[in-house]
């Protein structure tokens, strides 16, 4: 094939987000609207009937010229990696994908969350999101796997989102297993995907939640032995040796303040 080959590619919507310079877009993205021209508002015919879309953009901003880069967030050795393999706005060819919630359609305009993609950005497409095609529960990154740090907001801020994901929506009790897991890193120095990291969870109806953000986070099955479910209100780990078992306590209603919050006023340890 020809490196001068081309394919015709035109805009089917543009971007209406409150952040128009990317430097200030947070990672998660935000809430944000799409237009789509008037010519494609026919392709949008049900599309109230899915909970999740694709939108695929055009990243105006970004550089098509660099195949490699380094992120000073990884392990050392690890650190300069391809873009094929990172979600960056440096690619050959500027797209983006962005799996997002459907939360209003008004019109030709989508209201999705979240978006990370800046006021003005080009839409090239919009699909439906497919959970039987597109959710793989067992997939792992690198970011699972070579991250140096797992602690800090930014971390924390997409374990919510997994957590959040495979949950259904960013509750108390997401917060909460996002704090903890963090907490398990800080104080074994495991990731939480980690094949030796067993889950224990209980069946009160009150760790119900819970229980779903640390099975999404620590990516733990009944099939590879690495979840277990007993009765009880607790949630509990084993590494190898070591063993915690906690008891959630009653959160406050504020999601930032189960943030900042001292792990000891959200999970009391429970003696063996």
């Amino acid at each position: 094939m020809s490196l001068l080959e081309r394919y015709d590619v035109y805009p089917i919507g543009v971007v209406h987000s409150r952040i128009a310079d990317r430097r200030m877009m947070p990672a998660q993205g935000i809430t944000a609207e799409i237009e789509v021209f008037p010519e494609f508002q026919d392709g949008l015919l049900r599309i109230e009937e899915n909970s999740h879309i694709w939108v695929i953009g055009w990243l105006h901003e970004g550089d098509r010229h660099r195949l490699q880069l380094v992120r000073p967030e990884y392990e050392p050795a690890r650190r300069r990696r391809g873009v094929f393999g990172l979600r960056s706005v440096a690619r050959p060819n500027l797209l983006s994908l962005s799996a997002c919630r459907l939360l209003a359609v008004e019109g030709n305009r989508l209201v999705v969350d979240p978006l990370e993609l800046i006021d003005g950005t080009p839409v090239l497409d919009i699909k439906r999101y497919s959970v039987s095609w597109d959710c793989i529960f067992s997939a792992r990154s690198s970011r699972d796997r070579y991250l140096i740090d797992l602690t800090g907001p930014e971390r924390l801020a997409e374990f919510e989102r997994e957590a959040a994901n495979f949950h259904g929506e960013r509750c108390a009790w997401v917060v909460a297993g996002a704090r903890l897991i963090q907490h398990l890193y800080e104080l074994w120095g495991v990731r939480p995907k980690d094949e030796e990291l067993v889950l224990t969870v209980g069946l009160d109806p009150e760790v119900l939640h819970l229980a779903d953000a640390l099975q999404a986070l620590t990516g733990a099955t009944l099939g590879t032995g690495r979840l277990w479910a007993r009765p009880g209100k607790f949630v509990a780990f084993e590494y190898g040796e070591r063993h915690l078992a906690l008891t959630p306590n009653r959160l406050p209603a504020d999601l930032d303040e189960i943030r900042k919050r001292p792990i000891t006023d959200l999970f009391t340890p429970v003696e063996d």
